[in-house]
């Protein structure tokens, strides 16, 4: 929670006096609200902003000073009325100007709307409940730029370009990861891999990674850290028995709030379309992209980034693969070519 601070100027009436976002989920989606928030704190700096994600990913906001508070709201609260009405007399008490649903599901326009607020904001979607909002916006933007639909809804609500996602790295994560490294013997400037997500369309295959982190080790790159959630641990510990000496598993093992310090800290990060690939952007990491059935952000990123996506005529079949498994988009996404943009990023580095 960042302390509220002393008002040093007087708000103007139009301007909102306290601001909830509602992004409950997922990781990588709640990196690019960051756009969002970014803009709205530097329009309204004398705003208080409060976020409510769900329970499991709020870590990742406590610790962020643009923010006054993460509110966490627990499975059990999406399900049961009586905590839909403690939730709801928890959100009035801090009388929101503004609401905004940045989710754009029946469940976050619900929460928003139990939140209160004189306007409430949101996407429009096929979602139910859209009546609970008292504007609805189109989902637009670059398409091709990062965090595309949460900068174009910021620019809707403060009337000013967005920036790209960011994650800032308190001294407390910093200082836990870097006791976390020596104990580890780990060293900064690894190179982090995030190969892990919930789709198996989006998944590069196995031996494309061992084979990668054989041929960074051969450049004289490393050592490699895998990371990935709990759920990752057995096929992170399969992947790390074929890779050099020295390389590390990391899943499971690491704090959701510690994430964007470990990767702030490598030299290189590689990843497939997932969280820990969009908080290694966020942090400014030299990152290697791998898109296959989503569609890429190829530009409006702060950080050295490249994208490999090869626009197969099937691309970007998102949640409903044609290929029978064979996931060619991927895996045709060869370690070569993986290895040589990571390179290349590294180049004016060294």
């Amino acid at each position: 929670m960042r302390p509220v601070h002393a008002r040093r100027t007087v708000v103007p009436p139009t301007a909102p006096r306290s601001i909830l976002i509602v992004r409950l989920s997922a990781l990588g989606d709640l990196v690019f609200c960051s756009s969002l928030l970014d803009a709205m704190r530097s329009r309204f700096p004398e705003a208080r902003i409060d976020w409510l994600a769900q329970d499991g990913f709020c870590g990742l906001l406590r610790d962020d000073p643009r923010l006054d508070d993460a509110i966490a709201v627990s499975r059990q609260a999406l399900t049961s009325p009586r905590a839909w009405l403690r939730l709801r007399r928890e959100l009035r008490s801090r009388d929101y100007d503004w609401v905004v649903d940045a989710q754009g599901l029946a469940k976050s326009r619900w929460l928003a709307w139990l939140a209160g607020g004189r306007r409430r904001v949101g996407f429009r979607s096929k979602e139910p409940l859209g009546f609970l909002l008292h504007e609805r916006i189109d989902k637009g933007g670059d398409i091709a730029a990062i965090a595309s639909e949460y900068r174009h809804l910021a620019e809707h609500l403060t009337g000013s370009p967005a920036p790209p996602p960011r994650l800032p790295v308190g001294d407390a994560a910093a200082a836990r990861v870097a006791t976390a490294m020596r104990d580890a013997g780990l060293r900064p400037g690894f190179v982090a891999l995030c190969p892990f997500t919930t789709r198996a369309q989006k998944h590069w295959p196995d031996a494309h990674w061992v084979q990668l982190a054989h041929d960074l080790a051969a450049s004289g790159l490393g050592p490699c850290v895998v990371f990935g959630g709990p759920s990752d641990r057995a096929q992170a510990a399969a992947l790390v028995a074929r890779m050099p000496a020295g390389s590390i598993d990391l899943s499971g093992r690491t704090a959701l709030a510690d994430l964007p310090a470990w990767l702030q800290q490598a030299r290189l990060a590689i990843g497939v379309d997932t969280g820990l690939t969009h908080i290694a952007v966020a942090v400014h990491t030299p990152t290697v992209a791998l898109f296959g059935s989503t569609c890429p952000y190829t530009r409006g990123a702060e950080s050295p980034l490249a994208v490999l996506y090869d626009a197969l005529p099937c691309a970007p079949c998102k949640r409903r693969p044609s290929c029978d498994g064979a996931y060619t988009c991927l895996r045709q996404l060869t370690p070569r070519r993986v290895l040589d943009a990571g390179r290349h990023l590294l180049e004016p580095q060294t």
